[in-house]
């Protein structure tokens, strides 16, 4: 089973939790975020170095 980390928090991702996923607009690697960190607006950093909230 593929194991997903949020990229804000660095915390595995269950897949039974709610996340988000979306294609960096830079580089088009695949961001995950879980649900705790897009409902309080951490910030995340792609590999790429493009950053967001």
């Amino acid at each position: 089973m593929e194991k997903i980390e949020c990229t804000s928090c660095k915390q595995e991702i269950p897949l039974i939790d709610p996340y988000v996923k979306f294609e960096c607009p830079e580089c088009n690697k695949m961001i995950y975020r879980c649900d705790k960190c897009r409902t309080f607006g951490h910030t995340y950093k792609c590999e790429c170095g493009f950053a967001g909230p």
